[in-house]
């Protein structure tokens, strides 16, 4: 089965489901392509020179064509859309140049898109309605994205309001034969924000390469553990709670810093770890708290490694794939009791109050126990091979590409 997905922008030393899914579909015979622009992930981040280019390189590559993990990865040019008022609701960002050409070159036999609202996913509606080849597309964007304090605001309405009258979504969803919205809450945006078909939609989580997210399975790795985490100061009957991603008020990271802090004055041996980019004064804010280490980012080959490095993973605000990678390393995760994928944490973790900071810190302070962190360690890996593996949801994806 020749198989092409399409992302808008691509960086080889991520960790997404552009990364792994294609890969995972290679593994198991497929002719897979994934047709991108020359961006990096992030390449338009004001930070990006400073925080990215050391790990990923320039924001912007040469066009052409690789072989990558099995798969083979080709880049375009592209041009770059931004919003205007004569445009608040169409489509904006990248644009792939030539895209239709290609897709005629390549004659695929089913494409993949990652968004519902985008050029390309656009573009390959249109070559899939004058040519045999099946469509499917993903949705990514949780009800914690578009709210504010739990709410829905107006521009956000007026969204909803516009793509009921947009006939290039029209178009998407008429030409989709599947869509795969990543949980419940996703589903619901799908149907309710972007007009798509309950009838058309399965979900199915995103997933975790449990060849690289995985625990400690060998004595050099136990010995790797106790060295980085002298490296970043921490002893070894320490509690470390680590949280991987932006440092953005969005995220929420400085709850989990405060947290720390507040049970600093009670036990020294509680400790955090940040893991990612932000404002200098996010940083700055961040590493202020007592018990606080921040660790500037790092590629998806060197996660793992700080993973089994700590004790507890916590994500104090909205959905993340990095919680699935930590729970397949073997981290009891502390999440959100806003959050609609409570699978996640299913025997192998806790919510807390979001927001709260006593409470989270509370949370915390009970897995201080050892075996109460091993119980739950177990289950995450159980939980993670079981049911987030990319290798499971391939071999599921395949199966619904072949269904008629």
């Amino acid at each position: 089965m020749k198989i092409v997905i399409i992302s808008s922008w691509f960086s080889e030393n991520m960790g997404y489901a552009e990364n792994f899914l294609p890969r995972a579909m290679a593994k198991l015979g497929n002719d897979v392509h994934v047709i991108t622009s020359t961006a990096q992930v992030y390449y338009n981040s004001p930070n990006y020179e400073k925080t990215y280019k050391e790990h990923l390189g320039p924001a912007i590559v040469p066009e052409g064509i690789k072989l990558i993990d099995g798969f083979t990865l080709h880049r375009l040019p592209f041009n770059e859309v931004k919003k205007s008022l004569l445009n608040p609701f169409g489509f904006f960002g990248i644009h792939l140049i030539g895209l239709d050409e290609y897709l005629k070159k390549l004659k695929p036999d089913i494409i993949q898109v990652f968004n519902i609202d985008e050029f390309s996913t656009y573009e390959a509606a249109k070559f899939v309605k004058n040519n045999d080849v099946k469509f499917f597309t993903e949705s990514h964007v949780h009800a914690s994205v578009l709210q504010v304090n739990g709410k829905y605001n107006f521009k956000t309405y007026l969204m909803k309001k516009a793509n009921k009258f947009r006939p290039t979504i029209k178009l998407i969803n008429e030409i989709t034969s599947k869509c795969f919205p990543i949980a419940e809450d996703v589903a619901d945006i799908a149907a309710t924000f972007y007009r798509v078909p309950k009838e058309k939609m399965i979900i199915q989580s995103l997933g975790v390469n449990t060849d690289l997210f995985k625990p400690i399975e060998s004595e050099v790795e136990k010995e790797e553990r106790i060295k980085l985490r002298q490296k970043l100061g921490f002893h070894e009957d320490d509690v470390v709670s680590i949280y991987t991603g932006r440092f953005s008020p969005g995220k929420s990271p400085n709850v989990l810093a405060e947290a720390i802090q507040l049970l600093q004055s009670r036990d020294s041996s509680f400790k955090g770890l940040f893991i990612g980019n932000g404002t200098d004064e996010e940083k700055a804010q961040l590493s202020s708290k007592s018990g606080c280490v921040v660790h500037p980012f790092v590629t998806v080959n060197e996660l793992p490694k700080f993973y089994r490095a700590s004790d507890i993973g916590v994500w104090p605000r909205e959905e993340s794939t990095s919680q699935l990678d930590a729970a397949a390393c073997g981290l009891p995760l502390i999440l959100s009791d806003k959050i609609k994928v409570l699978e996640r944490v299913k025997g192998n973790g806790l919510l807390f109050h979001e927001g709260d900071i006593n409470d989270l810190a509370d949370k915390i302070s009970s897995l201080k126990d050892i075996q109460a962190r091993k119980k739950m360690s177990m289950k995450s890996i159980e939980n993670v091979v079981q049911n987030f593996s990319w290798d499971t949801i391939a071999k599921e994806r395949i199966k619904d590409y072949s269904k008629k």
